[in-house]
């Protein structure tokens, strides 16, 4: 069996074949079309199925990805519960630093922060404000339909998509 993109070469070399105006030749074309186009239907419903036996592969590699990311969780939650232990036992027996072959340990005095308390009590002067600007496509895609001129943009057409159902 021919692979799809060759399938869909000769197809379209017969359509443009048969858009000349020879009888003859325009009887073959079309008998000829029809083959082709029943083998690149067999060849498609084939990529189909093969998507559908992957839809399992991915449901078993999401689920491995949720088992690995709570187990992930749980180590680093054990991990910052043992440094948290390791602080706590460090502070209350005053010992700042413990040096061995392989590492060295410092528990270090925290950094002065603020606690904010009251976000709506705040001075102006102390705020900061955030201003994001980004295109808006949409309307830049409605005013290029409508004729517009935006400067900067043009009009394209996104990929074909597929739809199985």
């Amino acid at each position: 069996m021919n692979k799809l993109y060759e399938i869909s070469d000769q197809f379209r070399e017969l359509q443009l074949l048969a858009d000349s105006d020879e009888e003859n030749m325009l009887e073959a074309v079309q008998n000829t079309l029809e083959v082709i186009e029943c083998e690149f239907n067999k060849k498609a419903e084939a990529v189909v199925t093969v998507l559908h036996n992957m839809d399992p592969e991915i449901d078993g590699i999401d689920a491995e990805i949720k088992r690995l990311q709570a187990r992930k969780k749980a180590v680093q939650s054990r991990q910052d519960s043992l440094r948290d232990y390791l602080r706590d036992n460090m502070e209350r027996t005053g010992i700042t630093k413990i040096s061995c072959p392989l590492f060295t340990i410092n528990c270090v005095k925290g950094r002065e922060i603020a606690i904010i308390n009251d976000e709506d009590s705040i001075p102006d002067d102390y705020m900061t404000v955030k201003t994001e600007m980004r295109p808006d496509k949409s309307a830049i895609a409605k005013a290029l339909k409508d004729g517009s001129d935006v400067p900067g943009a043009v009009l394209d057409r996104s990929k074909s998509s597929i739809r199985i159902k």
